[in-house]
């Protein structure tokens, strides 16, 4: 098999796959957000079903990957870059959609969470130490992918003239999700800076001064 084969294997296309209905799921809410279709309940349903698709596919492509042993280089980059353009850019969404329940605070400490432990992985993988995921950015991301269509169904269905029953249970629950969802998401940012910590603390000695040289050329 050529790298080229391997590099278009049937998980990555489903990656690439997740990011193109992405992008038609931004421009369908961007579309939305600008004028309106007429049909906001629509958009936002079509959104929410969209969305799950997104999530469905990450299962798919790393159930497929691990199964058939097609685990890539490309693929460990491509799928946690996927997922982070998917779940941090509908959220940015949400916060002009459902500014009563998202706010920007909210999404800019979901953000810098990722960045945080994108560096650090970056930062301990590149000395050979692995830094794979951890249960709590597992549980972050189930939060986070139940979180974004339950606000989209909420605010297509249970807002406005038309809306239905036990609307204030709905908003109730989805109070609740975004409180588990900012739990999770410190709590995976702690998790994460504490093995980074470890990690650092178990370097042979030689490469541990070697990092401090180099950030003392950095600066």
């Amino acid at each position: 098999m050529t790298s080229k084969e391997n590099w278009l294997n049937l998980p990555n296309k489903i990656t690439f796959a997740r990011l193109l209905i992405a992008v038609f799921l931004f421009i369908l809410l961007s579309i939305e957000i600008t004028g309106g279709t007429g049909d906001r309940p629509l958009v936002l349903n079509l959104a929410a079903m969209i969305f799950i698709l997104c999530v469905a596919t990450d299962w798919l492509d790393g159930h497929l990957a691990r199964k058939y042993g097609l685990v890539t280089a490309f693929g460990r980059i491509a799928d946690p870059f996927v997922d982070k353009v998917v779940v941090c850019g509908s959220l940015i969404y949400l916060v002009h959609l459902t500014p009563d329940l998202i706010r920007p605070w909210f999404v800019a400490t979901l953000v810098a969470r990722e960045f945080l432990v994108s560096g650090l992985r970056a930062f301990i993988e590149s000395r050979g130490t692995p830094f794979g995921a951890r249960w709590g950015g597992k549980i972050k991301m189930i939060l986070q992918s139940i979180l974004v269509p339950l606000v989209l169904v909420y605010q297509a269905n249970f807002t406005g003239e038309n809306a239905l029953p036990y609307a204030d249970l709905v908003r109730n629950f989805c109070w609740l999700m975004v409180v588990m969802t900012l739990l999770a998401t410190i709590q995976s940012a702690w998790d994460y800076v504490s093995v980074a910590l470890g990690s650092l603390n178990n370097l042979p000695e030689d490469q541990s001064s070697k990092t401090v040289e180099g950030r003392e050329q950095v600066r």
